[in-house]
């Protein structure tokens, strides 16, 4: 998750320095007067700023994978939950970001097609000079879906750690606590599987 955490981080970044620039400002000048004058919705662009904090946050979660895998190695119970706890919160975040996106109504190509359909085709030319390079979208599109997809990958990895493999963190955590819930279903576990072997094993052949 680090490397995809980094990823977000730097588009976070990319999409801040793009939205300060006039280029942005001019833009958005456009799209707005045509939404006055001619009725058209402005397209989908970059994350605005709010969401490209957001990125850089989700980023900096991620991130933090490389300072709790050291001691998840050393099974540690606390930076265990901790990690299942941001995977699955982040691959959450990740699958709405993407759904908002694929929700959006139309996108800057789309919203040229529009205006060369309708005979509105004087802004376009002003239009693609600001535009921000092709490569911003797609460092933020692959970013997000890495970052969603290994997220995930890696808080159902830790379960499945657990689950097979509970005796590197028996007696690891921050300190002398009673069994919680959390144990209480991992042992149930283990003794299903453990009773479904014994079964198995006793069935003649």
């Amino acid at each position: 998750m680090a490397p995809a955490g980094l990823l977000l981080v730097v588009a976070g970044i990319v999409d801040l320095q793009w939205w300060s620039t006039p280029d942005a400002a001019r833009l958005v000048a456009i799209f707005t007067q045509l939404r006055i004058s001619q009725g058209f919705p402005a397209p989908a662009l970059l994350r605005n700023h709010g969401e490209a904090v957001e990125l850089i946050v989700i980023g900096a979660v991620c991130l933090a994978y490389a300072v709790l895998a050291p001691l998840i190695y050393k099974g540690r119970r606390g930076a265990l939950n901790w990690a299942m706890a941001f995977g699955f919160g982040t691959a959450l975040v990740g699958l709405v970001g993407i759904g908002v996106d694929a929700s959006t109504p139309i996108d800057l190509k789309g919203y040229l097609t529009t205006l060369a359909n309708a005979a509105v085709s004087d802004p376009i030319p002003a239009i693609k000079a600001l535009v921000y390079p092709a490569w911003y979208a797609w460092l933020e599109d692959t970013a997000q879906g890495l970052q969603t997809l290994l997220s995930f990958a890696g808080a159902v990895t830790l379960v499945g750690a657990v689950v097979w493999h509970p005796e590197h963190f028996a007696g690891k955590g921050s300190g002398s606590t009673p069994p919680d819930a959390w144990d209480a279903a991992i042992s149930r576990i283990r003794e299903q599987n453990a009773r479904e072997r014994n079964r198995y094993d006793d069935e003649p052949e």
